[in-house]
């Protein structure tokens, strides 16, 4: 075998974080004998059911591709029996994989985790990391047991965390060293040059994921606390608030630690070069999506404004 080519993998992912691995996987000639994803799901105004990127994605290929409601279902299951199979690759699938599936492979069933475990294991790692002012993140390659973001880690590389990082950037670092460090981990097992670390369960925290009343700014909060909340929620899902006249929300997507004395307004007043107080300081807005519109810089949206200041809610 001359790198990875003829290896034969099983892969479950389902979003676009999960879709940059398969493509490193098939771009190093890897043979993907079957891709497990989530059913599609409704999304958009029109509550359209949309296939995964993970499922788009192996359709166009032609790759075999199964979405079940369990893995559990005996259809499914006599499915991946049939498979012969090195790896199965795990990477934010979105569901916990059971003993059956774990035990399919030649070699071993790998996940690839967004942090540096036992520190946040679970859905939001990238989120959870940046709003509690870690310094740092990584990525994980770990051997997957039943359970949740437990198993012995064989590979990992840490990811500063700066105040110019937000959600986006991290996930697009991760994406680039983590797809590297996979095919690093996979070369490493096929060559038995690999340790497997037991993780330190005292040491374990768990990332849930986001609720959407998480998202929504309270600006009598701390500045440090907000200034977090809007990197770890942009792009997506967004920040947000309310702008307490037209009762209309904005996305809150960038903003900017700044100096200003004056403590004695109120939490929410915004002036009309986008300065908004906060519980205990003030940031400057640099970037955000006012409702029904398109992302815009700040010096876009003073340009709408009709008054000197107005308030959030």
């Amino acid at each position: 075998m001359k790198g990875l080519t003829g290896l034969k993998v099983g892969f479950f992912g389902t979003p676009e974080f999960s879709l940059n691995f398969l493509k490193k996987l098939y771009s190093e000639n890897v043979i993907i004998s079957f891709v497990v994803s989530q059913p599609a799901s409704k999304s958009g105004r029109g509550k359209i059911k949309t296939d995964s990127p993970v499922t788009k994605w192996a359709k166009e290929k032609e790759i075999n591709v199964l979405t079940p409601k369990s893995c559990k279902e005996e259809e499914f299951r006599e499915f991946l029996k049939s498979k012969e199979i090195d790896f199965i690759i795990i990477v934010a699938y979105g569901k916990l994989v059971d003993n059956f599936i774990l035990s399919l492979p030649k070699y071993f069933a790998i996940n690839v985790h967004a942090s540096l475990l036992p520190r946040w294991r679970g859905a939001a790692p990238i989120q959870r990391a940046i709003l509690e002012n870690d310094e740092e993140t990584g990525v994980c390659i770990m051997k997957v047991e039943e359970k949740l973001d437990s198993g012995p880690v064989m590979a990992k590389t840490r990811i500063p965390i700066t105040p110019a990082d937000n959600s986006g950037t991290i996930f697009n670092k991760v994406s680039d060293l983590g797809s590297k460090l996979m095919i690093h981990a996979i070369t490493n097992i096929l060559e038995n040059k690999y340790d497997l670390k037991i993780q330190n369960e005292d040491e374990a925290t768990y990332a849930n994921k986001i609720l959407k009343k998480e998202t929504r700014i309270k600006w009598n909060s701390k500045v440090s606390y907000i200034f977090s909340q809007v990197r770890a929620f942009s792009p997506k899902p967004g920040a947000w608030t309310v702008i307490q006249e037209t009762k209309k929300r904005v996305k809150i997507l960038k903003v900017e630690l700044i100096s200003k004395q004056n403590l004695d307004i109120k939490p929410g007043f915004v002036d009309k070069s986008l300065i908004v107080k906060c519980g205990d300081g003030f940031l400057k807005i640099k970037e955000l999506q006012p409702e029904g519109k398109k992302q815009m810089t700040a010096g876009q949206f003073i340009n709408g404004l009709q008054k000197e200041f107005f308030f959030f809610e």
